[in-house]
């Protein structure tokens, strides 16, 4: 990357670095403790000593930074090198960390996915077995969707889609084949989801209309309903939000009662809400909640959870995002929190709570509380870079756009928050490449 975009020589080594904000601070405080200082560094602090603000500087720090980097304090607050000179701690993670443990699962994991998947190939028969194997993998993948980075989803997603690619071509068996384009689509929708959460939106798009092809194949309305959903969604995010009401007006008629139909009707208020219509928002989110009122609790994708799951805390959290985008601060707060509390509760799961948390930041913006909008970040702040989605990451930057505004551009507190945004944001671009799917 060209010097040219550096501020400092300091923000090159950590940008240019391994690690994230979050482990630097970390490793910072331990080279502290090892020397015997009383230094601390938070991910705000380096935000700003990055940029050259130093504003008052403890000495100790200072010595400690210059231990840490291997350049004198005013030399890492200058102009960047043609190459960084220094790495601390040579090797591949901060202090604490089991990198070594996780590649070894990692690799464990794919040479199972290898193992499996060249034993598909050569068999001769498709073994009732496999199918079942293959059911339970992709729906576990779909419970779990939040605890793993998306690039480790797309990898065991695309293995899922392969061997259930691999076995349709060794069956004719009619039930055999309907279970496992059923598998294929819901493979396809979550390599879907995951595109999305890496903002690969060409990607996403067509992995959601290759879900619904599947589903309409076989007759699952369900997942079908979901694949629309999940189509409407991804124009919603793309600034196709007329589109994205046209998607679900073809979809609401054929969807099930209940869970599935609160969901397009929910996506369907975020789409009116960026077209400015409250009018419209307030009536896709009563009849959404109507049909949660009468939501069966063992229906077929609810019941599955995780990310095919449409449970109340996820609902309300969506309900709260379309109240945001039109402005009602307070009664987005007020869903949001809800949404946040049911989480323990709710059996369905899949709402991520990171994202709840950071449209509670900007609703807290909008009702006019910035000390509380920040406080709601507090836990966004130390997700791992490869697992910023951008689904966090695209409301964050609409959260930085929001403190730009007149009541807030000229606020320290407010600067603070958005030179943090840009850091946390551009550690997960530098940190997140989709390979092809």
């Amino acid at each position: 990357m060209a010097t040219a975009q550096y501020k400092t020589l300091l923000e090159q080594i950590v940008h240019e670095g391994l690690w994230t904000i979050e482990e630097t601070c970390r490793a910072f405080e331990i080279q502290a403790r090892k020397m015997d200082e009383p230094a601390t560094l938070s991910p705000r602090q380096l935000a700003r000593w990055m940029r050259g603000d130093v504003g008052q500087a403890r000495s100790v720090s200072k010595r400690v930074a210059e231990a840490f980097w291997g350049h004198r304090f005013d030399v890492l607050l200058g102009s960047p090198h043609d190459s960084a000179e220094f790495e601390p701690y040579s090797g591949t993670a901060a202090p604490g960390l089991s990198v070594d443990i996780e590649s070894l699962e990692a690799a464990a994991v794919m040479a199972a996915h290898e193992s499996f998947e060249h034993a598909a190939r050569i068999a001769g028969t498709v073994e009732s077995d496999d199918i079942s194997l293959l059911q339970e993998s992709v729906l576990e993948l779909a419970r779990c969707y939040q605890t793993k980075p998306p690039l480790q989803l797309l990898t065991e997603a695309r293995h899922i889609r392969n061997v259930a690619y691999v076995l349709l071509d060794k069956t004719r068996r009619p039930a055999q084949t309907s279970e496992l384009y059923q598998i294929a689509g819901q493979a396809c929708g979550l390599l879907s989801v995951v595109s999305f959460d890496l903002a690969r939106w060409d990607a996403a798009e067509e992995q959601a209309r290759s879900a619904r092809t599947y589903a309409e194949l076989i007759g699952d309305a369900h997942l079908e309903a979901w694949s629309r959903g999940t189509q409407a969604l991804i124009a919603n995010w793309r600034g196709q939000s007329r589109r994205a009401v046209d998607l679900i007006a073809n979809s609401i008629d054929a969807a099930p009662a209940g869970a599935s139909t609160a969901r397009l009707r929910a996506i369907e208020a975020r789409a009116w809400a960026e077209l400015g219509r409250p009018d419209h928002v307030k009536e896709s989110l009563r009849l959404a909640d109507a049909e949660m009122d009468h939501a069966q609790d063992r229906e077929l994708y609810s019941a599955a959870g995780g990310e095919f799951g449409w449970g109340q805390s996820r609902h309300s959290a969506c309900a709260g995002t379309a109240l945001l985008t039109v402005g009602q601060g307070e009664l987005a707060v007020a869903r949001i929190q809800d949404a946040i509390a049911l989480v323990p509760e709710d059996p369905l799961g899949g709402l991520a709570p990171a994202r709840a948390q950071v449209d509670l930041a900007t609703a807290e913006l909008v009702a006019g509380r910035l000390d509380a909008s920040v406080e709601a970040l507090e836990s966004v702040w130390s997700i791992p870079a490869p697992s910023r989605r951008h689904g966090v990451t695209g409301r964050m930057e609409q959260l930085s756009r929001r403190l730009i505004g007149r009541d807030w551009r000229d606020t320290g507190e407010a600067v603070e928050l958005r030179d943090q945004i840009e850091v946390f944001n551009a550690e997960a671009a530098s940190r997140l490449a989709l390979p092809s799917v």
